[in-house]
């Protein structure tokens, strides 16, 4: 395990806890357990088979490391339910209702503000520009991290668009056979984009070989994230 990992051990175990709490019911319902037994399970899995073989992605400084750590909780939690039988569909929305109830915890204004400015083109190419560059730096240092590339101009008919180009959570996957639970996390972007109103198109991943495409249009409507984006068969993944 990294140094990184191990000293924020206690921190990540705390914020697994209250992230899974979420979808408490649903998880005690399909185990027949109290959550305390339910969430300590998932997290010696997630310590053993997930912390201990995390990359270390520049750490605190780098928002993608709390992609990475929080994203394969989910996985973890779907490992575990495996075990009762649970299909990958079913995991697949409880993932879902998991970050749709975090971001509805976060406070309206907020949201509201946060739809604001994933509406603003000028202001998203400004603040992405520079993220392009520190990710670029990061990765320089620490092989595997998260790169983007800024779209100027964006692509046709879009306001904004960017390219995630290396994505750390399929590699991941890929490594360790967790693929399957892929489309779902990458679905969460629609969730988190649709509950601050912002359209969000994609018709590539990261997953699926090249790069993610994060395509913005402002006068048009979210898309359900529920059934899962790449269900459809209408092209967006």
């Amino acid at each position: 395990m990294h140094e990184y990992y191990q000293r924020n051990r206690g921190k990540l175990k705390k914020t697994m806890k209250s992230f899974l709490a979420l979808v408490r019911p649903e998880l005690e319902q399909a185990c027949g357990e109290k959550y305390d037994v339910i969430s300590e399970r998932i997290w010696d899995f997630y310590e053993r088979d997930m912390l201990e073989r995390f990359p270390y992605i520049g750490g605190d400084k780098i928002s993608g490391t709390k992609n990475l750590t929080e994203a394969y909780m989910l996985v973890a939690m779907g490992e575990y339910l495996n075990g009762y039988g649970i299909t990958k569909d079913k995991i697949g929305r409880w993932m879902t209702l998991a970050y749709e109830r975090r971001m509805m915890k976060m406070p309206a204004f907020f949201r509201k503000i946060l739809g604001k400015t994933f509406t603003n083109p000028r202001l998203l190419c400004k603040m992405f520009l520079k993220k392009d560059a520190k990710n670029a730096a990061n990765a320089a240092q620490n092989p595997g991290s998260f790169e983007t590339k800024t779209q100027i101009p964006p692509e046709k008919g879009y306001d904004f668009s960017y390219h995630n180009l290396v994505c750390p959570l399929a590699d991941f996957a890929r490594q360790y056979g967790y693929q399957a639970y892929m489309p779902y996390l990458c679905n969460l972007d629609y969730v988190m984009f649709g509950i601050l109103g912002v359209p969000l198109f994609r018709e590539h991943t990261c997953m699926e070989g090249g790069f993610c495409d994060f395509k913005l249009k402002t006068d048009a409507e979210p898309m359900p994230y529920w059934p899962p984006v790449f269900s459809w068969e209408n092209g967006y993944r």
